[in-house]
């Protein structure tokens, strides 16, 4: 089972292809566009070249698939709705979260020294390459409302859970005579 979420659109229409068994140019008659608009489609040196949404229905019944639907659906229900900070701990622990998640991925290219990247490290890269992506958006989310907001007056500062003692602490008393 293919993996959608994390999937790009390339590598969705790329997938969308091999599962029909058809040429680009077979797939561009089918679906009444230009040969070239395809290959364009299809090709991996990420020219952000990807079909229109009106276009995705003739391309999904040119391919006799719906893989290009299922992606979509896919990338649309991937987001989840995430609570925002209510403590600076939180949004800490968020980023040191990240930052394991990019330790992970580290850990693993000093793994690889001897042996060079192999396909399959290639693609445990890319997950977890995945995972730091996944957990700075979560970050990102979890900070939305109080970047939204356009002063203090909006919205209240985050702060440690921690509370700020009321009385002056004793080294400060002795210190200070």
């Amino acid at each position: 089972m293919p993996d959608y979420p994390t999937m790009t659109a390339t590598e969705a229409i790329r997938h969308a292809k091999d599962v029909s068994g058809m040429t680009a140019e077979e797939i561009a008659a089918a679906a009444g566009i230009r040969p070239a608009a395809v290959r364009r489609y299809l090709a991996m040196d990420s020219d952000d070249y990807f079909p229109g949404l009106d276009k995705i229905p003739a391309l999904c019944r040119a391919m006799h698939n719906d893989v290009l639907l299922q992606w979509l659906q896919a990338q649309i229900s991937s987001k989840k709705r995430v609570e925002q900070a209510t403590s600076r701990a939180e949004v800490l622990t968020a980023a040191a979260r990240a930052a394991a998640s990019l330790g992970d991925v580290q850990r693993t290219l000093a793994n690889t020294e001897g042996s060079g990247i192999t396909p399959f490290r290639a693609r445990e890269l890319r997950s977890l390459l995945q995972d730091v992506v996944l957990d700075c958006q979560h970050l990102q989310d979890m900070l939305l409302e109080l970047a939204s907001a356009s002063d203090i007056t909006e919205a209240e500062p985050l702060f440690s859970l921690r509370q700020e003692p009321a009385t002056t602490p004793w080294w400060k008393k002795i210190f200070q005579r």
